[in-house]
């Protein structure tokens, strides 16, 4: 009998089904990869949101009184909720924390903490 050169059918089959697994594990990771940047930018995006609010109360003087608010507002579009919050922390200190969401799957928050006595935030 002559040898013959190739594969058989069965290798090829096998081989293919090694090939689609290796291809299928290859394009979940992709997806996962490509949705958690998506995620790194939407979180990014919130935090720049929170710090113009900060900013945007920090740069009111004097400080308001205590209160707690919430608005909606779009950066780069797409929807967030912003609520903001400046309550009392001490005898001479005010706590203010910004909350940016958007749905149940993006939050982020800021706090910082301001000195009545001589108007600054500490660090």
């Amino acid at each position: 009998m002559k040898a013959r050169s190739g594969f058989t059918l069965v290798e090829v089959a096998v081989a293919g089904m090694v090939l689609l697994l290796v291809l299928g594990v290859l394009a979940m990771a992709l997806q996962y990869f490509f949705r958690g940047i998506g995620n790194l930018e939407m979180r990014s995006d919130a935090l720049t949101l929170a710090v113009l609010e900060a900013r945007k109360i920090q740069a009111m003087q004097p400080l308001p009184e205590p209160f707690s608010a919430q608005r909606e507002d779009t950066i780069m579009g797409r929807g967030y909720s912003v609520r903001t919050s400046l309550t009392w922390a001490g005898d001479h200190s005010r706590l203010l924390t910004v909350r940016v969401f958007r749905g149940d799957s993006i939050s982020v928050e800021l706090s910082r903490e301001f000195s009545l006595r001589n108007q600054e935030a500490f660090p």
